[in-house]
């Protein structure tokens, strides 16, 4: 297996778990354990943004994402453009509100946490656990039809 590969199949399986991750995350906050569920999700958001990282880099060493996906069977083909363009649409903006609730809560807790932000706290989160899942779908997707595994 070369780099390129380990270094996709990590940040896929990053991608994966992240949903579960942040799912028992909210498990332990239901049961008023939230300084586990603080943990628990920045462990899981610091795992992922250093995946999204190494992803990255690898993308701009590599010549862009084309050159990742060229040799697909799939590239150019409309599924797999608009899979890929919404992939990177939703986890952008899954990532940038995820990093925004970690910031605000962080600031919040121990002075209002739990309190009055808790509602759109849970709101929010409930936003960014189904762009999660959305994100983690489509990554398997794209991975799968990149390696031609489809």
């Amino acid at each position: 297996m070369n780099a390129t590969i380990l270094i996709m199949t990590s940040v896929l399986v990053l991608t994966l778990f992240a949903p579960f991750g942040v799912y028992y995350g909210v498990k332990l906050a239901r049961k008023k354990d939230f300084n586990a569920h603080r943990k628990i999700q920045t462990i899981t958001f610091i795992l992922c943004g250093l995946g999204v990282l190494a992803l990255e880099i690898l993308i701009r060493y590599s010549g862009g994402s084309g050159s990742l996906a060229s040799n697909s069977n799939y590239y150019g083909t409309s599924f797999f453009t608009i899979t890929l363009v919404s992939h990177i649409i939703v986890a952008v903006l899954t990532y940038s509100v995820w990093t925004i609730l970690i910031i605000a809560s962080s600031r919040k807790y121990q002075k209002t946490l739990p309190g009055k932000f808790s509602k759109i706290h849970k709101k929010i989160g409930l936003i960014i656990f189904g762009g999660l899942i959305y994100t983690a779908l489509t990554a398997l997707v794209i991975y799968l039809m990149t390696l031609n595994f489809v």
